[in-house]
């Protein structure tokens, strides 16, 4: 659940305007995006988080309502360039709209490391990846369960100083192998927003690049969320991740005036 913010606003403002949508009795969504003009000749648009941090479904969702407003028909689709807050390099996202709605892939960024690890919680060694993007660092564990004892653990390790390394989020991606199901928890310190999201697509993408590199291949496979399934694309050749790509599909839900 993603809110695009259409009006343009000073980046000092991104948190309190974020914060107050975000909020249960006002629109009520798990992120908030800015869009801001590019700054290079071949982007369409630019999005902004509210901290900074990148974010894959929230890019896929700006492309969308750029797909949106040029009338997009069921059947077609468009490349769209987008710039992203957190990415060097621009985003390509291939809309195509479907019957009820859009489906959108997305080439990611790669992952600068990742590392196999261990975390001291409650005094028990927890086996993790951690996988770093540029903004953002994910952290892959695998409980036999996602119960609230589990939650409990996730959301006391993420908050932890150690984690970050420059990066503006962090997320705990609680992968179950058997089923493919993956719990995303987002933790954003400078707005201090702790979010069990329904769908993380750097997360699915930080899930897809340490299974292909654990693996030493390259793959493709269908994660479960608790909002969808995401299809993830990660090429692994000669010790490293190449390509990586996420697919999902997306809504449009509303579109409107919020007042702050």
């Amino acid at each position: 659940m993603t809110i695009l913010v259409e009006s343009h606003h000073h980046r000092d403002c991104y948190q309190e305007v974020a914060s107050r949508l975000m909020a249960y009795d006002h629109v009520f969504a798990e992120q908030v995006g800015f869009i801001e003009a590019p700054r290079s000749d071949g982007a369409w648009a630019r999005l902004h988080m509210m901290a900074g941090e990148f974010c894959g479904n929230a890019a896929m969702s700006l492309a969308v309502v750029m797909a949106w407003k040029q009338n997009l028909l069921p059947g077609e689709q468009l490349l769209i360039p987008l710039e992203v807050s957190g990415s060097h390099s621009l985003l390509l996202c291939q809309v195509k709209a479907d019957p009820s709605g859009f489906t959108c892939k997305v080439d990611m960024p790669l992952p600068s490391s990742i590392v196999k690890t261990s975390f001291l919680i409650d005094g028990c060694h927890v086996p993790a990846a951690v996988i770093r993007f540029s903004g953002i660092v994910h952290v892959i564990l695998q409980p036999p369960c996602v119960d609230e004892r589990t939650k409990a653990m996730a959301q006391k390790l993420i908050t932890s100083p150690d984690l970050l390394q420059g990066e503006s989020a962090v997320g705990i991606m609680l992968y179950q192998s058997q089923s493919r199901e993956m719990t995303p928890l987002i933790y954003i310190p400078e707005a201090d927003s702790l979010v069990w999201e329904r769908g993380c697509g750097s997360g699915a993408a930080a899930l897809g690049a340490f299974l292909a590199a654990e693996a030493e291949i390259s793959l493709h496979i269908h994660i479960r969320q608790p909002g969808g399934s995401m299809e993830v694309w990660a090429q692994y050749d000669n010790g490293r991740i190449f390509g990586l790509s996420i697919q999902g599909h997306v809504d449009i839900s509303a579109a409107g005036i919020a007042y702050v």
